[in-house]
């Protein structure tokens, strides 16, 4: 199967390349700085240095690839970072969660690529009220993040969903 992993050089990125070329995939792989192309080479991908804020060159890079699917695991999370200003510190992670799904959905629609799977987390699935509800009203300090968070529940993300099971 051929695949595009979007962040191949981050945390999860780095760990799948050689997982996927092992069991027989083609990867091809992005990552924004060019100095970190050579790894995605050595785990035995294809790298291609993209900016997952511009449609346009995640539009070519995906057509370049043509993926049987998109693995989206895109993130800016610093390495150390202040949980007082969690917002701030996952800034770009949420534009990345946002925009950057946007332009990775776009790409697979106008490949025809019919799989595509996007990587989440829940840092924070309860209320503080013990019987654990799904939290609706977050902290101020992490709203911004929760929301970005929440893309795999816009119109967006479960019509393509949608479409997938058609």
């Amino acid at each position: 199967m051929k695949v595009f992993l979007a962040g191949a050089t981050g945390a999860i990125g780095k760990c799948l390349v050689p997982l996927l070329v092992n069991a027989g995939h083609k990867v091809t792989g992005t990552t924004r700085h060019p100095g970190k192309a050579e790894s995605i080479r050595l785990a035995g991908g294809t790298p291609v240095v993209v900016n997952a804020f511009s449609a346009r060159e995640v539009l070519e890079a995906v057509q370049r690839a043509e993926p049987d699917v998109i693995i989206h695991q895109l993130t800016a999370i610093p390495a150390s970072f202040n949980l007082r200003r969690f917002d701030e510190e996952f800034a770009l992670t949420n534009q990345l969660r946002s925009e950057g799904t946007d332009h990775l959905l776009a790409a697979a629609r106008a490949v025809g690529c019919r799989r595509f799977i996007a990587q989440s987390y829940a840092g924070w699935p309860c209320a503080r009220t013990g019987a654990c509800p799904l939290l609706t009203s977050p902290e101020p300090k992490i709203r911004q993040t929760f929301q970005a968070k929440e893309c795999a529940s816009e119109p967006g993300l479960v019509d393509f969903v949608t479409a997938l099971r058609q």
